[in-house]
This record gives C-alpha cells, sequence and structure tokens, in this order.
C-alpha cells in the first residue's frame, strides 16, 4: 500500500498506511479504530473492533493488503467496541494490561480462554461505558444505551490470553514497539502503543478525534496528566481511539476540552449547586456543536462532579 490509500471495505472503514510497516484502520462514521504494525514474524494487530463481522473485515483486508501472517492482537483497554471482535482473532495470543483482564473477570466472573458469553444488557453496558454504568444513567435514560449494546441479544467475549504490568517492548528490526500503562485515566488499563523511530502512537480512547468524549468511570485528572506526558514526546502520528489520524496539535485540543469541563464543574461545585443542577446548567459553548455533546455533556457533567466531590 501506499501512504494514504484506503481499500473500500463494505463497512465504509478503511485501512491507511501512516508509516512504513504501521497501519490505521478507521472506523467509519467515528466507530472504533484498531491498526496494525508489521514486525518479521508476521503483523500485530492493535485493536479488534465492535463485533466479530468489522473484526473479520479488517482481519481480511489486513490478509489482502499486507502480506504477512497476523502475530498477534493487542487490546488497549477492556470496552466492548474495542474488544467484542476478539472471537475473530482467537488463533493468535490476545494481549493486553493485567488490569484490562481483571476488568472483565469484574463483569463476567472467572473468563475461559474459549469465551464467555452474556446476554444481560447492563453488564454490556458496563462494560461498554464503564463500571459505574448504573449508577451514572438512570433506567429511565437508558433506551439509548441499551440499543447500543445490542439489547439482549448475546455476546461472546474473548479474554486476552497474556498480560502483563506496566509496560512490554516488541524489539523490531529498525524500531522498538511501546505498550505502556500510566495508570487509571479513561479507564483502568488503557494502554499507550508507540513507536519510537517511526513517531507513531495508538492511545485508544484516551484520546477522541472530533468527537465528544463519555466519562464514565474515568479518573479525570490522570487522564489530563496523561494527555500531558503524551504532549512532552516526540510523536508525528497519532491515531486515536475514535475519530482520523491527526498530530499532537488535537490531542493538545482535547486535552483542553477535558480541562474545560473539569474546570466548570468544579466552579459549579464551589458555588454550591448540585449535581442535578449542575448537569443542567453547566454548559461549554465552544464545544457544543461537537458529536455527542448533546447526548452526553450532562452525563459527564455527573461523572466529573461525582469524581471531583470524591477526590
Amino acid at each position: 500500500m501506499t501512504p494514504g490509500e484506503c481499500p473500500v471495505t463494505m463497512s465504509g472503514a478503511r485501512l491507511v498506511r501512516i508509516a512504513p510497516g504501521v497501519h490505521a484502520w478507521i472506523g467509519a462514521g467515528g466507530d472504533s479504530n484498531a491498526g496494525a504494525v508489521e514486525t518479521p514474524h508476521g503483523l500485530i494487530a492493535i485493536d479488534a473492533q465492535q463485533n466479530k463481522a468489522l473484526a473479520e473485515e479488517f482481519r481480511a483486508t489486513l490478509s489482502t493488503s499486507i502480506d504477512r501472517p497476523l502475530r498477534a492482537l493487542v487490546n488497549t483497554h477492556y470496552h466492548i467496541d474495542h474488544i467484542a471482535g476478539n472471537v475473530a482473532f482467537a488463533d493468535v495470543p490476545i494481549v493486553a494490561h493485567e488490569r484490562t483482564l481483571r476488568a472483565l473477570e469484574h463483569e463476567l466472573g472467572a473468563l475461559s480462554t474459549d469465551g464467555t458469553t452474556t446476554a444481560d444488557p447492563l453488564s454490556k453496558a458496563r462494560m461498554f461505558f464503564g463500571g459505574n454504568f448504573d449508577q451514572l444513567v438512570p433506567e429511565s435514560e437508558r433506551t439509548w444505551f441499551i440499543a447500543r449494546v445490542g439489547g439482549a441479544s448475546s455476546l461472546e467475549v474473548r479474554p486476552p490470553t497474556e498480560t502483563f504490568a506496566d509496560r512490554l517492548a516488541i524489539h523490531l528490526p529498525n524500531d522498538t514497539l511501546h505498550l505502556e500503562y500510566w495508570g487509571p485515566a479513561h479507564c483502568d488499563g488503557d494502554l499507550v502503543i508507540h513507536l519510537e523511530k517511526a513517531r507513531v502512537a495508538f492511545l485508544g480512547d484516551l484520546f477522541f478525534n472530533g468527537r465528544f468524549p463519555w466519562f464514565g468511570d474515568c479518573d479525570l485528572d490522570r487522564w489530563i496528566g496523561c494527555l500531558e506526558r503524551i504532549l512532552a514526546m516526540d510523536i508525528k502520528t497519532i491515531v486515536p481511539g475514535h475519530g482520523p489520524p491527526t498530530t499532537l496539535k488535537d490531542v493538545a485540543s482535547f486535552r483542553d476540552l477535558l480541562a474545560a469541563v473539569r474546570g466548570a464543574v468544579d466552579a459549579a461545585i464551589n458555588s454550591g449547586l448540585s449535581e442535578e443542577a449542575a448537569a443542567r446548567e453547566v454548559v461549554i459553548p465552544a464545544y457544543a456543536q461537537m458529536q455527542r455533546y448533546k447526548e452526553w455533556m450532562s452525563f459527564n457533567v455527573r461523572a466529573a462532579y461525582r469524581y471531583l466531590r470524591g477526590r
């Protein structure tokens, strides 16, 4: 493939070469992204898409576009829009931080490497939107969220088969692929994945490009701190969890978005507003036109309010 080439896929997702031997799979319409890094022993895929069909399309596109076998899959975190497609990668090692496996076990109990199936809508919602989903989203407002995770349809979860703590380095002939855990941020288990010489980073949902994020059970201060640390790195191309690949300039803008929500909620708390009042009244006009702002802002205010009150 040549830089920028985008094979046509049935779903509208596309594969883009962003550096020599480094590829990004861009989800259609802001759906979750994935990626792949070439090694002498085969491809290392990064994230597995939000369902089996999309995962199979991702694998098929890799197979037809890059003349290398699949070596392994890495999960950047445990949310099901990034790991539900693990079922299409059952023939290779699935690698993640140990806290990603713990998060799945917390929701589903003991996990078999052959997969565990759940049809419980709330369980799936917690694996998509965070472990505090039940407390954050009132039952009367869950319709969209439950539909988003497929209602009561069955979901097969293939867990990671290999885990690590803190960091893992994979040495390539001309580069080093780093998988690093910097602590709870967007969720617990987030990985920062980067290649030194290619100056590429895959950030999973630590970064949403062009879309308002979901806060869920994030550690907001550490999330902002994680982005600050990324901004100090020598990175040319960033692959977000959602949205097109971009540069550190947009990471800085996203950091500013998180800080703006935090600041507005902190001001609401200091002025004596209740959580209910803050959820109604806190607005940030600069971001009001972003995708998902209208639907998610009040929930994010609630999440930030509880986080700041509980520090």
